[in-house]
């Protein structure tokens, strides 16, 4: 026979609609948003690790000042069993502050995958990064001008060694908007003559079955012997170039975060499901009482009350998962696209994401709501029948103090729920987090850019191949060199004229040494604090006494006296190595420029950071209001329910709709305001920690900076979500008749 009990499913969806279609929203968004980003992050990082054998990605590239000697190649090829390939470039202006660089057609190493178009095979066309021409607006069949000449764009491309498109290996962020790399011809590269001419070479491991430890070994061995027979002004291993590394490296991270994301909004969703569950019996309990005493078994009801629950997440997981691997799929994958130059993908369906943001999440709720109807189904049936659901002994009652009636009333209210309210301060907390890390960072950059331009040098800082003089009038000598840390992060030093008036605030002495403000503030240093730096190419190692800091967020780096610098780096007193001016120097031969720093190349990794995380900015906010929405709605629509009794007692004794309600959705308002209040300042303790964890991955430093607007549109916009909520559970409150005060009179 039909079990009666199930003709109340349909009339128990359609009298808790609201519930259900909360719990439905919650579950279906984290299981669309973690699947979606999940398999899309698998996906893409599975066409970046298999780039490396498909397109015979280097194991590492070193630039020398004269083409590499015979002896030197069948030295290295030999003896470290690796074959080694030419691999010229060089870097054109394009346009103002834009960067090309120009390498031939590779068809053995580094190969491209060619996303659009075709190769190029005149000596005047051309093809260039994806991403750039995305971000620029070039289309194929476009024209470009290099040196004057226009070149016609016939295709865009991914090159395997430029995932990440890091114009230098030091830079502290990738440039997508003014730096690309590009093909040509033999005959067309060989056309543009010796001027700025790179003389890289790469080189692929033979063996290919070698160790991360294996590799680096044999890198430092192919570095010995260069340095031993040849000059070397750049050597990158490939764990080391962030050109290849830095995609994988963000995506790994970014998996690890919404494994967490998803593992933080579960608990909260088990309490969130603990508490409606225990609602949904309590005010049910004379019709559980009179069941038990007619029969049913416990299993039976057990069952009956876990069914909707339990219907309502396999149609989530369901909806879910459609979404995840849809649309979800293509919002995180075009945001990884829009970030780093992806060779293409197929989309790998993820049996672990499944796992993990599915069943592990639908067999954990499935749990907790079991042990919560299971553990109260054990009382007798006339406890049911008497709603007497707690094992305890009643305890006594909070004495308060001689305050209005109505305002103990809420807090009786708010004692009374504890347990929900703590569920809700939780969710307020998480949702906090979330939203503030959101709206912090786009402030965050742009105070970042602010404080670059306003601190910045000079508005060009030239770094010269040797000593050379100019006229240009305002140039002021220093010279550079560069070091790394213990981290082995690069740390610019300079060495300044005495009175400089470019660096006015810096007074320095013979002996002395200032860091940079961030470079302080990365690895807590404090002034009296020894540093050790060593070189990346040479054996020698430096401890420097840190004498005060200076404001300079641009970079990390330390200032020396020049005259120190020259004793410390033994040159001689007259020594220097660039040029800081507010001038453009016109009288030295570009050829004899090593670099030439500017405001953009100060701000690449703030406007790179902006360009690329715009959307996932957004996506941010939207989940943490939603989960702000959701979560006060459930619980305060669970405390409501429970007090329904109250309320129509309330209605009875005259108080109006309004009135009835107000103390009851007031009390979770208040509730709602006060841990606004604490979980904003506790979100802000617990994204600094975030944050200076994160920082310490990447080179440089970004100051931590919270816009003073953040902290009162986080509390606005949380009451504005209750107020919504506010506005549903009144017209809740208002349904509620005057007869349920007499249902369970006794």
């Amino acid at each position: 026979m039909k079990n009666p009990l199930s003709k109340r499913y349909l009339r128990e969806l359609r009298a808790e609609w609201g519930k259900y279609l909360a719990l439905f929203l919650f579950f279906t968004i984290i299981i669309g948003f973690c699947s979606g980003f999940l398999v899309a992050d698998g996906s893409c990082k599975s066409a970046y690790d298999n780039s490396f054998e498909k397109y015979n990605v280097e194991n590492g590239h070193f630039v020398l000042t004269d083409s590499i000697s015979d002896e030197l190649k069948e030295e290295l090829e030999e003896k470290e069993d690796i074959t080694i390939y030419p691999m010229f470039y060089k870097d054109k202006e394009i346009a103002k502050e834009h960067t090309i660089r120009l390498y031939k057609m590779r068809d053995d190493v580094n190969k491209a995958d060619l996303m659009e178009g075709e190769y190029p095979k005149a000596d005047d066309e051309i093809v260039i990064d994806r991403l750039y021409a995305e971000n620029n607006e070039i289309a194929i069949g476009d024209t470009m001008k290099i040196e004057g000449k226009k070149y016609k764009v016939t295709g865009v491309v991914a090159l395997s060694d430029y995932s990440a498109l890091f114009k230098n290996n030091t830079d502290m962020m990738f440039d997508a908007n003014k730096f690309t790399v590009a093909l040509v011809t033999e005959h067309a590269f060989d056309k543009f003559g010796d001027a700025g001419l790179k003389k890289c070479y790469a080189w692929v491991n033979d063996d290919v079955a070698l160790s991360d430890k294996e590799q680096e070994d044999k890198a430092n061995d192919i570095k010995d012997i260069i340095k031993k027979k040849a000059v070397m002004t750049d050597f990158v291993a490939r764990q080391d170039n962030q050109a290849i590394t830095f995609t994988g490296d963000d995506m790994g991270g970014d998996q690890v975060m919404v494994q967490w994301l998803l593992y933080i909004v579960i608990v909260i969703l088990a309490f969130i499901f603990a508490i409606t569950a225990r609602s949904t019996i309590e005010q049910e309990s004379s019709v559980v009482g009179t069941l038990l005493a007619s029969g049913y078994t416990r299993g039976e009801l057990v069952r009956h009350y876990m069914t909707l629950p339990v219907v309502v997440m396999l149609v989530a997981s369901v909806v879910g998962n459609v979404l995840g691997y849809t649309w979800m799929k293509y919002v995180v994958t075009g945001m990884y696209y829009h970030s780093y130059s992806l060779p293409t993908y197929t989309t790998i369906w993820n049996a672990d994401a499944f796992i993990e943001t599915t069943v592990i999440p639908f067999v954990l709720l499935l749990v907790v709501n079991f042990l919560v109807i299971m553990s109260m189904m054990t009382l007798p049936p006339l406890q049911f029948l008497r709603h007497e659901l707690k094992r305890n002994k009643k305890r006594r009652a909070i004495s308060l103090p001689n305050w209005k009636f109505i305002t103990r009333f809420r807090i009786r209210v708010i004692l009374q729920n504890k347990a929900a309210y703590l569920t809700l301060f939780a969710g307020i907390f998480f949702a906090s987090v979330l939203m503030l890390f959101g709206m912090m960072l786009s402030p965050l950059l742009t105070h970042f850019k602010a404080e670059v331009l306003d601190s910045k040098i000079a508005n060009y800082q030239y770094i010269l191949k040797m000593p050379l003089e100019t006229e240009t009038s305002g140039a002021e000598k220093y010279a550079v060199s560069e070091l790394k840390n213990s981290s082995d992060e690069e740390i610019t030093v300079y060495g300044i004229e005495d009175h400089s008036k470019y660096l006015k605030n810096l007074d320095l002495k013979d002996g002395e040494v200032v860091l940079s403000d961030g470079y302080m503030e990365k690895y807590g240093i404090q002034i009296g604090d020894e540093i050790k730096l060593h070189e990346e190419y040479g054996d020698n190692k430096y401890t420097f006494k840190v004498s005060g800091s200076y404001h300079y967020p641009a970079t990390m780096c330390i200032f020396l006296s020049k005259s120190t610098f020259c004793d410390i780096f033994d040159k001689d007193p007259d020594y220097f190595s660039g040029y800081f001016t507010d001038k453009k120097i016109e009288d030295i031969d570009d050829t004899m420029i090593a670099s030439t720093i500017t405001e953009h190349d100060l701000t690449v990794m703030a406007d790179q950071l902006e360009d690329s995380m715009g959307q996932t900015f957004y996506m941010m906010n939207g989940f943490a209001l939603m989960i702000y929405i959701i979560v006060i709605y459930l619980l305060a629509k669970t405390i409501i329910e429970k007090n329904a009794a109250s309320i129509s007692m309330l209605k009875i004794l005259g108080y109006s709709d309004r009135e009835a309600g107000n103390l009851y959705s007031l009390a979770t308002g208040v509730v709602v305001a006060i841990s606004l209040i604490i979980a904003i300042p506790l979100s802000d303790k617990a994204i600094k920690v975030i944050y200076y964890l994160m920082m310490k991955d990447y080179s440089g430093w970004l100051t931590y900076y919270i816009a003073p607007w953040i902290y009162p549109t986080m509390f606005v916009l949380g009451m504005l979500c209750y107020l919504v909520v506010y506005i549903i559970q009144s017209k809740k409150i208002r349904r509620i008749p005057l007869s349920q005060a007499l249902k369970n009179v006794e």
